[in-house]
């Protein structure tokens, strides 16, 4: 079980609990909010631990006007290969810096 956790107003500091949810095989969750949840534009830190062990991950959600159109990339490869998140940093490929300016 996994609890997860949103500051919805950030300059408060204050977590708000949202959800407990199960994870899979791999440790893997997924979450959608609720409507009577939805968060306004903005960026938001999101907390999420285990209750069994109490480990946790952090993370942020940015909330985007509807609409907004944007890419999602990554220059170290580590959204195709989960390695960063695993513990282990890969390599920036070469030319991605260049090709995200």
């Amino acid at each position: 079980q996994v609890d997860i956790f949103i500051m919805t107003e950030p300059s408060s500091g204050r977590w708000v609990y949202f959800d407990t949810e199960i994870s899979n095989s791999s440790g893997r969750i997924s979450y959608n909010i609720p409507k009577q949840k939805r968060l306004r534009v903005g960026v938001y830190p999101i907390k999420m631990v285990v209750r069994g062990d109490q480990s946790s991950a952090a993370s942020y959600l940015t909330v985007l006007p509807r609409g907004m159109e944007c890419v999602v990339f990554s220059i170290d490869g580590s959204f195709a290969a989960s390695v960063s998140i695993m513990g282990s940093d890969p390599k920036v490929r070469a030319g991605a810096v260049d090709v995200v300016r």
